[in-house]
C-alpha cells in the first residue's frame, strides 16, 4: 500500500480545548496502534520491521543513520580514533532525530498503523557503551527527559538471538571475516539486551514489551509477531 505522507498536520489533528503536555496531546486524538522493532545489529530488524509493516498496512519510521555525519567519520575511523566528543555528538544525533521521527509518527497514526524499526532504548544503550564521566550524566539526563515526555509505542517488540547466530548473519551481510574487535562489541551490546534494559524503561509506561527470539528465519519470525501481536491489540 502506497501512504501518502503530509506535513500539513493542521488537517491531522484535532486541537483540544485546554493546554497539556506534548505527550498527552499527542495522545488526544484517536489514533491506530504504534509498534516499535528493538535489538541488536545482525536481529534482522530492519527487514522483519518491514514485513510486519507491510502485512499491517502501516507507514514504516526508520532512524536515519545516512544523515548522521559523526557515525560516517566513527566507520572511516573505526580502531584508531576514540573521541569521547565525537561519540557524544553521535549519540545527541541519533536521540534528536529519533524523538523528532516519533513525534512526527504519533501525528499519523490518526490516519494509519505505525511501524518504527528503532526504539528510543537504543541511544541509551550505545551511550552506556561509549561515553563515561560527566558526558554520560549528562546524556542520561538528557534521554530520562525526552523518554518521559513522549508517548511510547503500544507495544515494543524486542527481537533476541544468539551471539553466533549475529555474528554469522553479520558476516553474510558483510561478505567478510569478523575481527575479534567487532565480535566483543557484538557480544557487550547482546549483553545489555539481555539485562532486560528494554522491559524496564517500559515498565511504568502503558507499552507492552515483547521478547521474540530471531534464532531462525525471518518468515518463520515474522509469522510467531504477528500472533502475538494478535494476542495483545
Amino acid at each position: 500500500m502506497n501512504i501518502i505522507e503530509t506535513n500539513d498536520y493542521g488537517s491531522i489533528i484535532n486541537l483540544p480545548d485546554i493546554e497539556m503536555t506534548l505527550k498527552d496531546f499527542l495522545k488526544y486524538n484517536k489514533r491506530n496502534p504504534v509498534i516499535a522493532f528493538t535489538g541488536p545489529a545482525g536481529i534482522w530488524k530492519s527487514t522483519i520491521s518491514k514485513q510486519v509493516a507491510e502485512l499491517l498496512w502501516a507507514k514504516l519510521y526508520t532512524e536515519l543513520p545516512e544523515l548522521n555525519p559523526c557515525l560516517k567519520v566513527i566507520k572511516w575511523t573505526w580502531g584508531k580514533v576514540n573521541d569521547i566528543t565525537l561519540w557524544w555528538n553521535n549519540q545527541n544525533f541519533f536521540l534528536s532525530t529519533d524523538v523528532a521521527q516519533i513525534i512526527k509518527a504519533f501525528i499519523h497514526s490518526k490516519k494509519f498503523p505505525i511501524v518504527f524499526d528503532f526504539a528510543l532504548t537504543q541511544t541509551l544503550i550505545f551511550s552506556d557503551i561509549k561515553l563515561k564521566w560527566k558526558w554520560l550524566e549528562t546524556f542520561n539526563d538528557m534521554f530520562k527527559l525526552q523518554f518521559k515526555s513522549l508517548p511510547k509505542p503500544d507495544i515494543v517488540i524486542e527481537l533476541q538471538a544468539d551471539n553466533s547466530v549475529i555474528i554469522k548473519r553479520l558476516n553474510e551481510r558483510w561478505g567478510k571475516h569478523i575481527d575479534e574487535h567487532i565480535i566483543k562489541m557484538i557480544e557487550t551490546i547482546n549483553h545489555y539486551y539481555n539485562s532486560w534494559i528494554v522491559p524496564e524503561s517500559y515498565q511504568w509506561e502503558t507499552s507492552r514489551v515483547l521478547q521474540i527470539q530471531n534464532n531462525v528465519s525471518v518468515e518463520e519470525t515474522v509469522k510467531n509477531i504477528l500472533y502475538e501481536i494478535k494476542k495483545k491489540v
